[in-house]
């Protein structure tokens, strides 16, 4: 199959914006609010499916950063400062873990499931082990290991339930393993507590599964992250060489981060189907696993229209390159 999804939350379209703020300054009430929540989630909805998706997700508008839903409905963390975002001038609510984390109640908002295409499969975006303990403060737990498993266990309850309404794709987000701007090696131990909390966090979970990375180059994780028990590794090509990965032979799916989310550049279609064919030739000769387009990380750093030009973007390279190899 060759396929395309979004790979994190997507930009809030300008009404919603012009609300939102409105509601800060006690100019409209929240009924008004939730309601422009609903419009703008049903018009990224609608623009996932117009441009013949794959997957479709309900763009996480609700979402103030990748962790917090977890951070605020998971017990034994508390909500803290703000932190920045890894080289984005972004910020995320740093998890502050002061008990045993526990889950007590489901941690993703699923109101807006309604709103999701019953014809098309869902697709659900979650902070993976290692990215949630690495940004969190640890005050309870010996050492980071404990907080990754900790959370695993938590994360395979919320993705069960996630699964039993109906989610059929399940992205783990990893940015905090590949970021790794001084050049530092992984060691051996990181990777094998990596993968034994990927193997708890999606114990008996029946739903696709991958783990999506982004703000760094993937080719650090190799050849371990072949052995990560997922069905498909997503890969941030604007932070990571072909030429590093050509050795190494795919088993599992892949995810191709062909469309810069940083960048509101729209990219030429022709390079990027290039761009794909070269490398699939070169790690992925048998094509006998997926094969999916995808930005390579949130699409939010993007106003809502130029976003949505890339979301048709990767659909159309998905399509050439499915009809060149059907």
């Amino acid at each position: 199959m060759i396929g395309c999804y979004v790979t994190g939350t997507l930009p809030r379209p300008k009404e919603l914006v012009e609300v939102t703020r409105a509601y800060d300054r006690k100019k409209i009430c929240e009924d008004t609010l939730e309601k422009a929540f609903q419009e703008a989630t049903i018009k990224v909805v609608n623009a996932q499916t117009s441009a013949g998706l794959s997957y479709i997700t309900d763009g996480m508008l609700k979402w103030q950063d990748l962790l917090r839903p977890f951070t605020e409905n998971l017990q034994g963390i508390e909500v803290g400062g703000l932190a920045r975002w890894f080289n984005n001038n972004t910020f995320y609510r740093k998890p502050i873990v002061l008990n045993e984390i526990r889950r007590t109640k489901n941690v993703i908002p699923t109101m807006f499931t309604k709103f999701l295409p019953k014809e098309l499969p869902w697709k659900a975006i979650l902070p993976a082990p290692y990215t949630f303990a690495k940004l969190a403060d640890n005050r309870f737990y010996k050492n980071l290991r404990e907080v990754m498993f900790a959370y695993s266990e938590a994360l395979n309850e919320e993705i069960e339930s996630l699964t039993a309404i109906g989610f059929k794709y399940i992205q783990l987000s990893e940015p905090a393993l590949v970021y790794n701007p001084q050049k530092e090696t992984i060691s051996k131990d990181v990777f094998a507590d990596v993968h034994e909390a990927l193997r708890t966090a999606l114990k008996g979970v029946e739903a696709k599964t991958s783990l999506q990375t982004f703000f760094g180059d993937f080719s650090q994780l190799l050849p371990e992250a072949l052995d990560f028990p997922v069905d498909d590794l997503g890969i941030d090509l604007y932070e990571t060489s072909l030429e590093k990965l050509k050795d190494c032979k795919f088993d599992k799916g892949i995810a191709l981060g062909l469309v810069d989310a940083r960048n509101s550049s729209i990219e030429d279609e022709n390079e990027l189907v290039q761009v794909a064919e070269k490398m699939i030739d070169a790690i992925y000769p048998s094509k006998s696993y997926d094969i999916f387009v995808c930005p390579n990380c949130d699409l939010e750093y993007l106003p809502w229209e130029r976003a949505e030009e890339k979301l048709k973007v990767i659909s159309s390279v998905a399509r050439r390159l499915k009809d060149k190899w059907k």
